[in-house]
């Protein structure tokens, strides 16, 4: 970090007197140009560059080194065109890179193209949700910088992707970060799903014009398909007893059970409930309102209202009382009060194991909502507004469930026939 010292108008006398001051890299603001400043480094060398807030972020524009052809009025010039670039809504450092990376297009790898597109990406899509880059950084980083990492841009070719894609599936992947610390599983899930990243990466890539096609577009890719796991209500039963039972034995808390519980009553998914703030909930109303970046579907205008039961508002009206008076999140993360809870996985996991629940993942308590509110005798219309669901399409997985809860009243009827045909 370097040292920061008073304001000074740079001039040539004052970059060929100025010095690290205590062997640290020293920056030296101008009075006269916001922004702008000199930084000596301990071997002498001074460069002027121009610091401007871009997108939330405070970023750094190296102009050049003094001399080499920079002096101080045309460092300064510079830097007020930059700040003018700043104020159209365009970003300098941005572009700089892009031109860097673009003389360098031959050299670029897939494991440079993710480390530009993770940074730089969300500048494009500024409405693209923060669990979704958070997705995308998972399965580049796991799968494609370990597969495909060294691989030229340029050089990447549909039977590349096909051979990433069955080596994701295949474990190839899982099996080289062993050791490494990381969590890595393969399987049709993760293959599809590091497709779908890598492939938007690349379509990200073509339209910056780093290549000029995307090949995940040229392959026959693994559909995840849709998961039928359901919970029964003996399972629902075991689950209840095996949350008492480790919560009396302290292997998990109240504040875990709170948030599992939210996830399967109101069918959220886990992202939108573990990242549930306190502005979001109407506890007079009975509902949580999440705006539309805190939600996947429903565009960038659109916000899901989400019902709560008698037993969430008794969970929140509780977690209310428990809660500081400034603070943010619903569930607040144990290590840093101004983050949330972000695993609660493992808190499932144990309640499985004891309750002896196999092949079901915290996702599936949205299949067990709809199957347990079509026993209820709900619509697949009013489960799917509940769900968040955009399309009937999607709703219609479940028309199954709702002919089995309909077949007491075929059984009735054929009774009535065999009643009949006894009579005949």
């Amino acid at each position: 970090m370097a040292k920061r010292v008073g304001e000074h108008r740079i001039t040539k006398r004052l970059v060929d007197s100025a010095i690290a001051e205590h062997g640290n890299r020293t920056r030296i603001w101008d009075s006269e140009q916001k922004g702008f400043c000199l930084v000596v480094y301990p071997t002498g060398r001074k460069v002027y560059v121009v610091g401007y807030g871009f997108g939330g972020r405070y970023r750094w524009y190296t102009i050049g080194k003094h001399g080499d052809p920079w002096t101080p009025e045309s460092a300064r010039d510079k830097a007020k065109e930059i700040l003018g670039e700043v104020a159209k809504g365009n970003d300098p450092s941005a572009q700089k890179t892009l031109e860097r990376v673009e003389q360098k297009i031959g050299a670029l790898t897939i494991s440079k193209l993710i480390d530009l597109y993770l940074d730089q990406g969300p500048i494009d899509k500024p409405d693209k949700r923060e669990s979704s880059w958070a997705n995308d950084k998972n399965y580049l980083n796991n799968h494609a910088r370990r597969l495909l990492g060294r691989i030229t841009v340029g050089d990447l070719k549909p039977h590349h992707i096909s051979r990433f894609q069955n080596d994701v599936l295949t474990g190839v992947s899982a099996e080289m970060a062993k050791g490494s610390g990381s969590r890595v599983r393969g399987g049709r899930g993760a293959a599809s799903h590091a497709v779908r990243s890598l492939s938007a990466m690349l379509g990200w890539a073509v339209k910056r014009e780093l290549v000029e096609s995307n090949p995940c577009l040229k392959i026959n890719k693994i559909q995840d398909g849709a998961r039928d796991r359901y919970l029964t209500t003996k399972e629902a039963e075991r689950m209840f007893k095996a949350i008492d039972a480790l919560l009396e034995e302290g292997e998990i808390t109240q504040y875990q059970v709170d948030c599992l519980e939210l996830i399967f009553l109101t069918a959220a998914r886990a992202s939108e409930i573990k990242a549930l703030q306190w502005k979001e909930v109407d506890l007079e109303r009975r509902i949580l309102k999440l705006p539309p970046l805190r939600h996947k579907t429903g565009g960038v205008k659109k916000y899901k209202s989400l019902p709560l039961s008698a037993r969430c508002v008794e969970i929140l009206t509780r977690r209310s009382e428990d809660a500081d008076e400034e603070a943010e999140y619903v569930f607040p993360s144990s290590r840093s009060g101004s983050d949330h809870i972000k695993r609660i996985s493992h808190t499932w996991e144990k309640i499985a194991a004891r309750a002896k629940i196999k092949d079901f993942r915290i996702h599936d308590f949205r299949h067990a909502y709809a199957s347990f509110a079509i026993n209820a005798g709900e619509s697949l219309k009013m489960i799917g507004a509940n769900l968040g669901h955009q399309r009937a399409s999607t709703t219609e997985r479940y028309a199954h469930l709702l002919v089995d809860s309909q077949r007491p009243a075929a059984d009735g009827v054929e009774a009535i026939y065999e009643s009949a045909r006894r009579r005949a």
